[in-house]
């Protein structure tokens, strides 16, 4: 394909790319989601971290959990924090895992919370009431500036938004196509997605 012919978003994508191998800390401090699609991209055969220590029953528990919420068509708000709970640990055991990805976040926030993490306009910390100890120990990016706190028991006390971040965020999946493309699903198959936009991968 020339370049004449390239759409504005797969020649956008191939700079980040290109910027990714050349400067992967970049990502890795100011755009943590990104830098996780664009290793896979760079280093598909890459081994992830260590995971942080779930149980294959756990993990399945988790995984159902959020696949039940899933199947609902209009998940009630508590229905949806404790899927944002699943989110969470999953993320936390293993910050690549395919069971949560910035589609599925974006909805399970909007059900929650009744807004979207973009609609939020200062910075604020949520709380969920009735849960755990109330006390924060372990965090978890779901996507760029939406964190989630969780007790040391694993469980969803609050939730932290920066609105910045979540700007930003918002930008670069869009600049990857993620946020209007013409897949509708592309958030939740991503890795095809960038198959079809980087097909050597690591070339």
């Amino acid at each position: 394909m020339s370049k004449a012919s390239k759409s504005p978003e797969r020649a956008t994508f191939e700079v980040l790319v290109s910027r990714y191998r050349t400067d992967p800390e970049i990502f890795k401090r100011h755009f943590p989601d990104v830098e996780q699609i664009l290793r896979q991209v760079v280093e598909p055969n890459l081994v992830s971290r260590p995971h942080f220590g779930l149980i294959d029953r756990e993990k399945a528990h988790h995984v159902e959990a959020l696949s039940d919420v899933m199947d609902m068509p209009e998940p009630h708000s508590q229905d949806a924090i404790n899927a944002l709970e699943s989110c969470a640990v999953l993320i936390q055991d293993d910050f690549m895992t395919p069971h949560v990805n910035h589609q599925l976040v974006v909805s399970l926030f909007k059900a929650a919370f009744g807004k979207a993490p973009g609609s939020i306009k200062k910075n604020m910390s949520l709380p969920i009431e009735g849960r755990g100890t109330g006390e924060p120990i372990h965090h978890s990016s779901l996507i760029r500036g939406v964190v989630a706190d969780l007790d040391s028991g694993m469980r969803l006390v609050s939730i932290t938004v920066t609105r910045r971040k979540v700007r930003e965020g918002n930008k670069m999946m869009d600049i990857v196509g993620i946020g209007h493309d013409s897949h509708t699903d592309v958030a939740a198959r991503h890795d095809d997605y960038l198959a079809e936009q980087a097909p050597h991968g690591s070339s």
